[in-house]
């Protein structure tokens, strides 16, 4: 029996395992740009393109299921985004040279932010 216990306890772990997991993916060209992220939770998934000078990209996501998709392209745009929750989903793209900031912050369910600055 103990065996049995011990048994479908790895099978639950193991297929849990195989469904949970954050995904981040960060592409950058130029100079001195940055990204960091910060994923608690399963299945959020983070996408953040740089280019240019000076970029900069935080993005911290806690619970299930949300996405996040920053593209930063020009100099010394500055980009936040925070999720809590499940299924939300944010897009910020910021174009230019003019130093564009923005700060996304989503809490529940299902929030959507779609967020767009260019010169």
């Amino acid at each position: 029996m103990k065996k049995f216990l011990t048994a479908i306890a790895l099978s639950a772990l193991t297929a849990g395992a195989a469904v949970a997991g954050n995904i981040n993916i960060v592409e950058q060209f130029g100079f001195g740009n940055a990204s960091g992220v910060g994923q608690s939770g399963n299945l959020n998934l983070s996408y953040t393109g740089q280019g240019g000078v000076a970029n900069g990209s935080l993005t911290l996501q806690s619970g299930e299921a949300n996405g996040s998709a920053t593209i930063q392209i020009g100099e010394f745009n500055e980009s936040i985004t925070r999720q809590n929750g499940a299924l939300n989903g944010s897009s910020t793209t910021q174009l230019g040279g003019n130093g564009h900031f923005s700060d996304t912050s989503q809490s529940g369910l299902g929030n959507v932010s779609i967020s767009v600055q260019t010169d």
